[in-house]
């Protein structure tokens, strides 16, 4: 039987695995859109040789997708400073990187933009 804490695990550590896959070249924006009606969540990395979407049977809950990422990168970059900017929207940053994670929550989308220093 699964138990509710593996439950809640799972979409952020397949959001983590996926992300660490394609942290290297450099993704500028990761998004998550969702789509309620099929119960099928995309995710989507861009940047400037990159443009790479992947679809998943199911919803991934904001708070799995925005930790997922964001344990990506503090494996790839090293302890992230987190600075609330707003009700919604917060960036992470260190001396390398800068992520600044806004979730539109009406609309199912969750967008990540990325600066590399």
């Amino acid at each position: 039987m699964e138990k509710d804490a593996d439950r809640e695990k799972r979409p952020r550590e397949i959001v983590k695995e996926l992300v660490s896959r394609y942290i290297s070249p450099k993704p500028k924006g990761i998004s998550l859109k969702l789509h309620w009606g099929d119960r099928k969540s995309l995710i989507n990395l861009k940047g400037d040789d990159l443009d790479q979407t992947i679809e998943y049977a199911r919803v991934i809950d904001f708070t799995s997708f925005g930790y997922g990422v964001v344990e990506a990168y503090r494996e790839a970059y090293g302890e992230l400073r987190e600075i609330p900017v707003s009700f919604r929207e917060t960036v992470y940053r260190t001396d390398k990187v800068v992520m600044d994670l806004y979730p539109t929550g009406s609309v199912g989308t969750f967008d990540i933009f990325i600066d590399y220093k």
